[in-house]
Parts: C-alpha cells; sequence; structure tokens
C-alpha cells in the first residue's frame, strides 16, 4: 500500500507525494554445503532467572559467579535454552523481574556533546505527514558535504510523484538542491518546527531533502536523523 506525505516548497505550494523505503538487495547468499538456501531464526539465549542480575542476587557477587560458571552452567537453563522464538510480547519488569502494570515513562534530551539538557514527561506525538499543516523547509540551504559530519542519518526515504503536475513539483525542489549541492531541512507544524512522526506515539526525527538530477529525470530523498553531533 502507498504511503503518502504532504510536502510544500518555500513558495507556498505543496502537494501529497509517495515515500518508500531504500532497501539494499545483498551481495552475497548464504547456501547450506549442499547449495540448498537457509533462513535466519530466532532462538532463546536464556530466561529471567538465569540472567545477570538474578545470579548476582542470589551468589552476591561476580567472583562467586565466575566459580559457579566454571563449575556448571548457571546462566543456561536446559529447558528454554535454544528453543525457537515466533512472536513476543514488551513486558515492564521492576527490580525484583516482576511484572509491573503501571510506568511513567520519562523523555531525555541530549545536547551535541552528550550531556543531559533535560529530563521531562513523555510527550505524546501525533503523526504528521498528513496534516493540514504540509512540510516546509526551514531556514537556509545547508552545504551537503558538511552535513555529513554533524548527523547521523537513521534512514532515509525516496519521494515519488504520482501525476505530472506532482513530477514537475519534485523536479523543481530536486534540481535546486543538486545544483546548489545541498540539503534542505524540512519541519512540520504551523511554524515548521515540529520533527517528522510518522505515526502517532513515534519516534520525531529532523528530515533533510537532497535532490539528485540526470538528463529529465530526479532523486529526491528524505533522509532521517535523531542523533545531531554538532550544532546546525
Amino acid at each position: 500500500m502507498a504511503r503518502y506525505i504532504n510536502l510544500g516548497d518555500g513558495k507556498g505550494k505543496n502537494a501529497e507525494i509517495v515515500f518508500s523505503g531504500m532497501t539494499k538487495k545483498p551481495y552475497v547468499k548464504q547456501v547450506t554445503e549442499k547449495g540448498e538456501p537457509v533462513k535466519t531464526l530466532r532462538v532463546l539465549k536464556g530466561v529471567m532467572e538465569n540472567s545477570y542480575d538474578q545470579l548476582l542476587k542470589r551468589l552476591v557477587d561476580d567472583e562467586s559467579i565466575a566459580q559457579s560458571i566454571l563449575s556448571g552452567n548457571p546462566e543456561v537453563s536446559l529447558d528454554f535454552t535454544g528453543q525457537f522464538v515466533t512472536s513476543t510480547s514488551k513486558v515492564y519488569v521492576d527490580n525484583n523481574s516482576q511484572p509491573v502494570f503501571w510506568i511513567n515513562r520519562k523523555e531525555r534530551v541530549f545536547l551535541p556533546d552528550g550531556t543531559l539538557k533535560e529530563e521531562r514527561d513523555l510527550r505524546e506525538s501525533l503523526a504528521n505527514l498528513l496534516s493540514e499543516h504540509p512540510l516546509r523547509p526551514i531556514g537556509k540551504l545547508l552545504p551537503r558535504k558538511e552535513m555529513a559530519s554533524k548527523l547521523v542519518f537513521a534512514k532515509k526515504y525516496q519521494l515519488s510523484h504520482v501525476d505530472g503536475l506532482t513530477f514537475d513539483f519534485l523536479m523543481g525542489i530536486a534540481k535546486e538542491l543538486f545544483e546548489k549541492d545541498s540539503l534542505l531541512m524540512i519541519g512540520g507544524g504551523p511554524k515548521r518546527t515540529e520533527p517528522i512522526v510518522f505515526q502517532d506515539g513515534g519516534k520525531g526525527y529532523r528530515a533533510f531533502l537532497e535532490g539528485r538530477v540526470e538528463k529529465d529525470g530526479y532523486i529526491l530523498l528524505l533522509h532521517l536523523s535523531n542523533l545531531e553531533l554538532k550544532g546546525i
């Protein structure tokens, strides 16, 4: 199913366009000795009772744990270790490894140097890809080569047109960015300061557009980052 994003430019125009993930096909194909294809399965490594924290509570110190591992296998559950895992669910536990049913989630904001700037109650983020306020440019163009050393890009999507009008719209953005060898930061909300959120309750990302043009074709990429190495 196609996924849409409401994108605007700096000239007051906007359009709903399609975006899709960029995936790489593996260069190496793994097979068995007989040439048969292999597949990846999730295997249970251990259970909570055999975890380091629980061993430490029972055996008091690291030296006792080390001696116990040398004489036996206290970190291995013979009943469960090695079983195939088909489906999982997240469960929150307390310091005694007992399930909890009410939690207070906190959000930590860090500066580029890793210093904790703020700790606050987790804010419930709402998806803004198709909100009434299109995602629009923030500020000036940013040199592409410089941005590679200032941000860590976590995800990348390709933006595509759906008709002739959106082709001209995206082609114009891509051509300007390509000719100026720059990235364009975009944001959501009425003031264009909100990060991009793909689904309600999801993580927010700073977003940057990159354009490439060749003859009559274009590629417009949406780079996402949630880790800043240097201030922009």
